[in-house]
């Protein structure tokens, strides 16, 4: 035991002169050539085997090229570096050779201290991985640049196979892992499967194994695709792969939304044309009591929750105290209800032409009826072509004019409001507008009881072209066109029109004359008889 000892003495002294050399540095060996590393070679090696987080010494597995810390404390203190050789041996002062490719570092760990624990007294013994190694993997299949490629020891399938490598018609699930058995026999292999979709989505690292040395990665192209779509987290269509479920397809997709509805709906064919649909509850397929495994082709549906958390208001502005937006009780909010809500009426408010506005539903719908009246002149109309053009003009406004006043006498006029309706309370506008035919267009002051007459009057009287007996009033409040001679009074903001005169063709006189005369010689000619 003694001259064991001695043995180990003196090689822990040669590895320090060795060292001593160096700059005093420790001595570290280059995971691939198994030279001596010193200054500025050690950061180099290092920058090519960045890891994500700690190794996991139940998951790592040893092999050549690994470089190991071995610390002796105690009545012999010393620090020695190991490195796994090309066999898979570790070469341990005082024991020999140790076969550690293969095992788990955990594994590994117990066997070099179990091989050293009875070489010596009072010495305790640890063992460290100090590098991983470089090992090779190859690519094939679906990817850029197929062939070997050097990877850190303790890598998943991920850290190799990025998009950028893939190309585009590469599948992220289905991808087969060959791999040789511990045993090392000839053409004794094992497949894996990787599903980096799965991995990437839900975080299942069974879907993204650890690499081994001389594991061979096959990137299949897309085949048979699933998918999935409505009240989800993220729809969408992806490969299929065996052993998918609806239960999978699910979590893939994020889960539902809370808007979810609960309910739905699995489509898939029975055959090359023929499809077959079957309803499902959410909350069952999440539970695991109905999932179903998919085929190719399937596609799910999840139902969302109709008027979910929608929250419906109306804007009120203009001559109020607190104008803005308001939440609305479905079907229950009224005007009144609203005006309240936004703190009443200013003192200018116009209460008589309270405007609504409300989209009709049929803005952006083209109506070939109506645009091809539109184009026609009233003369080459018919009475009920020119009905039928105002019945369509009056349904595409989206304006409403209410009169407060009328809507406080009766409920039956206190509209409901709508989601999205606007109410716009104008200031009082004490005048009077009067235009067509008259020598001053413009707004007139408005004043109580003044007749439209006086109003053309003050607007400088009719035009040599005015129509007089066809002069016509549009109420501010109604927006109704009317006679003027069936008006009794004027309100604030009415529109006073007198329209041009017509011209008559002296051909249409000439026949006009002829017409009349014609007549008259009948009468004559009958009186004589």
């Amino acid at each position: 035991m003694r001259a064991i000892g001695l043995v180990l003495v003196a090689t822990c002294m040669l590895v320090s002169a060795a060292a001593g050399q160096t700059g005093r540095e420790s001595l570290t060996l280059n995971p691939i050539t198994g030279e001596p590393m010193v200054g500025a070679d050690v950061p180099e090696i290092l920058s090519t085997s960045a890891l994500s987080g700690a190794v996991d010494p139940a998951l790592y597995v040893v092999g050549p090229g690994d470089l190991f810390q071995l610390n002796l404390s105690g009545r012999i203190t010393r620090s020695i570096t190991l490195q796994v050789g090309p066999e898979g041996t570790l070469f341990l002062p005082g024991a020999g050779s140790l076969p550690v490719a293969g095992l788990t570092l955990e594994q590994a760990r117990r066997a070099v201290i179990h091989g050293l624990a009875g070489q010596f007294r009072g010495v305790t013994v640890d063992f460290r991985l100090a590098r991983v190694r470089l090992m090779q993997v190859y690519l094939t299949g679906e990817v850029r640049n197929p062939g070997p490629v050097a990877v850190p020891g303790y890598c998943r399938a991920s850290d190799v196979l990025i998009d950028s490598l893939l190309t585009q018609r590469a599948s992220r699930r289905n991808i087969s892992i060959a791999r040789r058995n511990a045993s090392g026999a000839s053409g004794s292999m094992t497949t894996l499967t990787a599903d980096l979709e799965r991995f990437r989505r839900t975080g299942d690292v069974t879907g993204n194994p650890l690499l081994r040395d001389g594991d061979i990665l096959n990137v299949p192209a897309v085949g048979s695709r699933i998918s999935i779509d409505g009240a989800v987290s993220h729809p969408l269509l992806m490969d299929y792969a065996p052993g998918d479920s609806l239960r999978t397809l699910l979590a893939m997709a994020g889960g539902p939304l809370p808007a979810a509805a609960g309910q739905g709906l699995l489509v898939r064919f029975r055959d090359a044309t023929t499809i077959d649909s079957v309803s499902f509850e959410v909350a069952n397929v999440l539970a695991g009591e109905y999932n179903p495994a998919l085929r190719d082709g399937d596609r799910a549906y999840v139902y969302f929750q109709p008027r979910f958390h929608q929250m419906e208001q109306a804007t009120i502005f203009g001559e109020v105290r607190r104008p803005g937006s308001y939440p609305l009780a479905t079907g229950r909010t009224r005007l009144t209800d609203l005006v309240t809500l936004a703190g009443g009426f200013m003192d200018r408010a116009d209460l008589s032409t309270i405007r609504v506005f409300r989209a009709s539903g049929f803005g952006q719908e083209t109506d070939p009826e109506l645009e091809r009246l539109a184009k026609l002149s009233r003369r080459e109309m018919t009475s009920s072509e020119y009905e039928v053009l105002r019945a369509r003009q009056s349904a595409r406004r989206e304006d409403y004019r209410v009169d407060w006043h009328r809507v406080l006498e009766s409920r039956d006029l206190d509209i409901v409001l709508h989601d999205g309706d606007i109410v716009r309370v104008d200031p009082v506008i004490a005048a009077v507008r009067v235009d067509g035919e008259v020598r001053r267009p413009g707004v007139v002051q408005f004043v109580e009881r003044r007749s439209v007459d006086e109003y053309i009057r003050l607007a400088g009287g009719y035009s040599d072209r005015a129509a007089r007996g066809q002069v016509r009033v549009t109420r501010a409040v109604t927006g109704q066109t009317i006679l003027a001679r069936d008006v009794t009074s004027i309100a604030p903001g009415d529109l006073v029109w007198v329209p041009e005169r017509g011209e008559v063709p002296v051909w249409q006189t000439v026949q006009s004359v002829i017409l009349v005369l014609a007549q008259i010689a009948t009468v004559i000619l009958a009186i004589k008889r």
